[in-house]
């Protein structure tokens, strides 16, 4: 399943970085492709306005032949109202090349000739009021020759704009079919990508319908397994213990009976079938401990694990003072939880801390906390490093273990010692432990030091 959610990502991540590219390769082919339509646009307006201003300067032209000619004043108004029109025109010429060092240039010449070719067109109006002679005056030549100069200047204006425009064209017209064919390469790559991560996540889901059938067949046969346990906890707490009392109360029978009837050897082995049905017994009750903690009947609440704590040394202080045992509890949390089960869960702790002592030294047990992150949880559930927890940890200074036994501790009847061994135990104490902490969706981990001590951290969830 991971290496189909790396194929997922690492599609995901190439769908995303071509899309990325190509969007911003599109994007800026189409910067580019607005940028010569402007040009275009721009050096269109230029044109325009040269052309306007041959026109307004043949205007000024036809204005003074026509008065000299008529010496009518309308053609006077016509001349000033070109030569208006004209500064006009060149102005905005100015500013609209005003980035074309090239044309400024050009601009600068031609206001200079058309600002001259104006005033020698004034003073031949001038001539033609006061001459009395229909002889054009050198105002009017030198006039003409210098509205020559200016629309040749003109002229050379126009052919750079028209080639500047040329150019801009074709770029505009290359940088829009390139535009255009990105961004149907762009939608033909995206519906590729597109349809290959369809059917791979469409084959995950397919694979996860079937893996959540096969799923929903195993919690059928666990619901079935759970209904067979608690049928065996149900005649574990009664088929069994019946035939177990009566072997007690037979062989009690036996011994009383034939009290100085029968040798040492058979009241020492009806002491020891009494004490097998004793133990069996007892093995019995520590089993429906376990299954009863399955099922779970009691409701959560707040639980102040000092104040519970503090209740059950009251309850096992005749054992620490037998075992002079020292107790330090530090300060604890307050957390929903079952107390029932909190209680099992600690005295089991203390009791296996003050039953596995040395004799070389006084027991010494700390309980303390503190809150943690999930690392140390990280070989358990790899997800659990960025949870935070509250660690409580239960240390003390006895005969300790091997780490190695870790494992086999918390299995059920699984015990480190013989039984013949001065430590007694059925090995039960931390499969209830773990099922207790399961049941408050925690976890359970042991360190320990031979003949230096062992230590327990609980993990419960902060929020809990």
């Amino acid at each position: 399943m991971k290496k189909r959610i790396v194929i997922i990502v690492f599609a995901f991540s190439i769908s995303f970085i071509s899309m990325v590219a190509l969007s911003l390769f599109s994007m800026e082919r189409f910067t580019t492709f607005s940028v010569y339509n402007d040009q275009v646009d721009l050096t269109n307006l230029v044109i325009k306005k040269i052309l306007k201003t041959q026109l307004y300067l043949r205007e000024i032209s036809r204005a003074e032949r026509g008065y000299m000619i008529t010496h009518d004043t309308m053609y006077l108004r016509l001349f000033n109202d070109a030569i208006d029109s004209t500064h006009s025109y060149i102005t905005h010429i100015g500013i609209l090349t005003k980035d074309n060092s090239q044309q400024q240039n050009k601009l600068s010449l031609l206001k200079s000739g058309i600002a001259i070719s104006i005033a020698a067109a004034r003073d031949n109006i001038i001539y033609a009021d006061t001459a009395n002679t229909s002889t054009p005056s050198k105002f009017y030549f030198e006039g003409r020759q210098l509205m020559t100069e200016c629309f040749e200047r003109l002229n050379d204006m126009l052919a750079s704009e028209n080639k500047l425009l040329e150019e801009s064209f074709f770029h505009e017209q290359f940088y829009q079919k390139l535009t255009t064919s990105t961004l149907r390469y762009l939608l033909v790559i995206f519906c590729i990508i597109t349809l290959i991560l369809f059917f791979i996540m469409l084959k995950e889901l397919r694979s996860r319908m079937r893996y959540q059938q096969e799923l929903q067949a195993k919690v059928i046969d666990l619901k079935r397994s759970h209904s067979e346990l608690k049928e065996i906890a149900y005649a574990a707490s009664h088929d069994l213990q019946e035939p177990l009392r009566k072997i007690q109360v037979f062989s009690n029978m036996l011994t009383y009976k034939n009290t100085g009837k029968v040798d040492d050897e058979c009241l020492a082995t009806l002491n020891r079938i009494n004490n097998s049905a004793s133990r069996m017994q007892s093995l019995i009750a520590d089993l429906i401990s376990l299954t009863s903690l399955i099922k779970i009947e009691e409701q959560k609440k707040p639980v102040d694990l000092n104040r519970m704590i503090k209740y059950i040394l009251i309850d096992i202080a005749d054992k620490i003072k037998e075992k002079k045992a020292v107790v330090e509890i530090q300060s604890l949390p307050v957390f929903d939880g079952y107390e029932n089960q909190l209680i099992i869960l600690f005295n089991a702790l203390l009791d296996n801390s003050l039953k596995f002592t040395r004799d070389e030294a006084n027991p010494e047990i700390i309980i303390s906390c503190e809150i943690k992150t999930g690392e140390e949880l990280s070989g358990i559930n790899p997800n659990l490093p960025d949870k935070k927890f509250y660690c409580i940890i239960c240390a003390d200074n006895g005969i300790g273990f091997e780490n190695r036994f870790i494992t086999k501790m918390f299995r059920i009847f699984q015990r480190l010692h013989a039984d013949d061994s001065e430590y007694a135990g059925k090995g039960i104490g931390l499969a209830i432990c773990q099922r207790i902490m399961a049941n408050h969706e925690g976890y359970i981990i042991a360190n320990g030091t031979p003949n230096a001590g062992a230590e327990f951290k609980l993990f419960f969830p902060v929020d809990l």
